[in-house]
């Protein structure tokens, strides 16, 4: 008897996770992580993420021991010739003093567009998305490089090819969803 009970109550319990949003109401895929430059201590997060019904990522966190904050960002077109002074709020000056944009990219990340802060044409500046990253129902948003990703301010030390870490994803909607992140030069499948 208290067999079945048991095997009664596992049922029950993966039926009722099976039709609660949990799993299926958020898909996460080729998450990674750049490696980054010895020089500054901020680092950024890739993934593609579907939504089964319309919702938003409003926020995400990182262990202190990885980095002291994260943050949802996206690059956008500078707004006027003296990009640094709009750069976001969320790097402290003192990181900006010690960090040159320009040199702390290597070449490969200038060629991938992340952040051409000088010599292009259109100078280009992250910020946070205070009213977070919209999902629409079914359609997967990429956060890669240039675009969208998941900045990491204050590393703890720099992220280096095969180093893991957990990102926890905060949603408007859904449950929050923690990813796995592995660190590599290229994102995966390139």
């Amino acid at each position: 008897m208290k067999r079945e009970l048991t095997t009664l109550l596992s049922v029950a319990a993966l039926t009722l996770a099976a039709c609660g949003g949990g799993d299926d109401a958020i898909e996460i895929d080729n998450a990674w992580a750049r490696t980054s430059p010895m020089a500054t201590d901020l680092g950024a997060a890739y993934f593609d993420i579907t939504a089964a019904d319309d919702d938003v990522l409003v926020a995400a966190s990182v262990s202190s021991d990885i980095a002291a904050s994260a943050e949802v960002h996206e690059v956008v077109p500078a707004e006027s010739g003296d990009h640094m002074d709009d750069m976001d709020e969320s790097m402290d000056d003192e990181s900006m003093d010690d960090m040159d944009m320009d040199e702390s990219m290597d070449d490969e990340s200038m060629d991938d567009g992340e952040m051409d802060m000088g010599d292009s044409e259109m100078a280009m500046v992250m910020q946070e998305m205070v009213d977070g990253l919209p999902l629409p129902a079914g359609e997967t948003v990429s956060l890669a490089p240039g675009g969208y990703h998941v900045m990491l301010i204050g590393l703890v030390e720099p992220l280096e090819t095969g180093d893991e870490f957990d990102v926890t994803l905060d949603f408007e909607n859904a449950d929050d969803v923690t990813i796995t992140v592995t660190v590599a030069e290229t994102a995966p499948g390139s």
